[in-house]
């Protein structure tokens, strides 16, 4: 808002004084003269000191709009429509015997114009190098492209807005820190970073971090996405998938890491201080902390990706994904109810859609203690080529006794939430 104001004074006050100066010189007189010929104007006669002040409160005006209104066709437009009101006005006054020189007016609103075009172009070009220096490394190409091309974004002042984080971890990080030497699991780490630096980014995600305690990136940030939620479970499917090639190819490498994904969306309210390095943006809100959770939570049940409640309902339409259950934190009225994520709509087929049901079926009777029905739903669920399904051995596990009970005991209460 300072930069606009400060443009609008010093570019109103040009464009004023080139007006008055070329009114007040005549220099437009034989233009004048010839224009009111062919078209009935009138000439650039006396004009009194309302002429002026008008003159001054257009070049204001006209500056303040210009620099307002974003697109060069926008504004080309706006100056049209002001050049033919401007004429049409002075056909009306002249019939009014009231001289209305049109002119100098266009002549400071074309100034006006021009120098608000020019100082917006420097304006952009200075976002785009303060864009770059903070974003480089941490965006891709294209999501840097989009961030220059888009709306300004003031980097001093916080904001807060909506965005879903995606946090990944090796779930067999102390493990393999026992089992390698030193410069094995640096080794490791860094291909590890490497492979989802190059997917997210090509993804069009921010990588907020990436070091030995995770991957964190973040959709919605810096570029506003009202589809963030989807935007996030397409890149973390697209990673699980790049991985697992690459853990194929290196089994002696990142073919030994237990990959776990946790996907979390909410509000983010970030902020970067002066003296900050390049980049380092101060980052908080609850999506940080869940997805965080998430990803730990899969070893629960057995899963690779599991999503948070407003990340399922903002990318339900897009993605194939199942109830798991209700997690809890050490606040006692604080659950979550979690979905593994396990396709694109548009990449499922009609058995993994069906399975799908069958096992939601199964968490819908699970839920309301009938047993034996979600045994048997769960047992329906099961893939054709028998292909391991985790999180349904690890319900079928916790069924199995429950089952037998029935047929002596009364049905038990339900299950305890599983704490985080």
């Amino acid at each position: 808002m300072k930069r606009a104001l400060l443009g609008t004074f010093w570019i109103g006050a040009v464009s004023a004084g080139l007006g008055l100066a070329v009114q007040l010189s005549g220099v437009l007189a034989p233009a004048t003269v010839a224009l009111a010929r062919a078209d009935a104007l009138p000439p650039n006669g006396i004009v009194g000191f309302g002429y002026f002040l008008f003159l001054i409160l257009l070049s204001f005006a006209v500056a303040w709009t210009a620099l307002q209104v974003a697109g060069l066709a926008r504004q080309a437009v706006l100056f049209v429509l002001l050049a033919i009101e401007l004429i049409g006005a002075a056909w009306v006054l002249h019939a009014l015997q009231i001289s209305f020189p049109p002119l100098p007016l266009l002549c400071a609103a074309s100034v006006a114009t021009l120098l608000s075009l020019g100082l917006n172009a420097t304006g952009d070009r200075r976002r785009r190098r303060t864009a770059a220096r903070a974003f480089t490394g941490r965006l891709g190409q294209k999501a840097l492209d989009r961030l220059t091309e888009s709306d300004p974004l003031d980097l001093s002042q916080p904001g807060a807005r909506a965005a879903s984080s995606v946090f990944c971890e090796i779930a067999n990080e102390a493990e393999l820190i026992d089992d390698l030497p030193a410069a094995a699991w640096a080794q490791l780490t860094a291909e590890f970073i490497d492979c989802a630096h190059q997917c997210f980014l090509r993804e069009g995600g921010y990588l907020q971090a990436a070091d030995g305690e995770g991957i964190r990136v973040l959709f919605g940030f810096p570029n506003q996405s009202p589809s963030h939620a989807t935007e996030a479970t397409r890149a973390a499917l697209a990673f699980r998938d790049e991985f697992h090639r690459a853990a194929s190819s290196r089994p002696k490498s990142l073919g030994k890491i237990d990959l776990r994904i946790g996907i979390s969306s909410g509000t983010l309210v970030t902020s970067l201080p002066e003296d900050a390095p390049h980049g380092d943006f101060i980052i908080a809100g609850e999506p940080l902390e869940v997805a965080r959770r998430l990803a730990r939570a899969n070893q629960i049940y057995g899963s690779e990706i599991l999503l948070g409640p407003r990340t399922y309902s903002a990318a339900g339409k897009e993605i194939v994904a199942r109830p798991i259950d209700f997690l809890r934190s050490a606040e006692l009225h604080d659950r979550i109810e979690v979905y593994e994520l396990l396709s694109l709509v548009e990449k499922a087929t009609a058995e993994e859609i069906a399975r799908r049901d069958r096992f939601w079926t199964g968490i819908v009777y699970f839920r309301a203690r009938r047993w034996n029905e979600a045994w048997a739903e769960f047992n329906r669920a099961r893939a054709e080529n028998g292909a391991p399904d985790r999180p349904l051995q690890w319900y079928l596990r916790r069924l199995e006794p429950l089952c037998r009970q029935m047929a002596t005991e009364p049905a038990p209460g339900s299950e305890p939430l599983v704490p985080l």
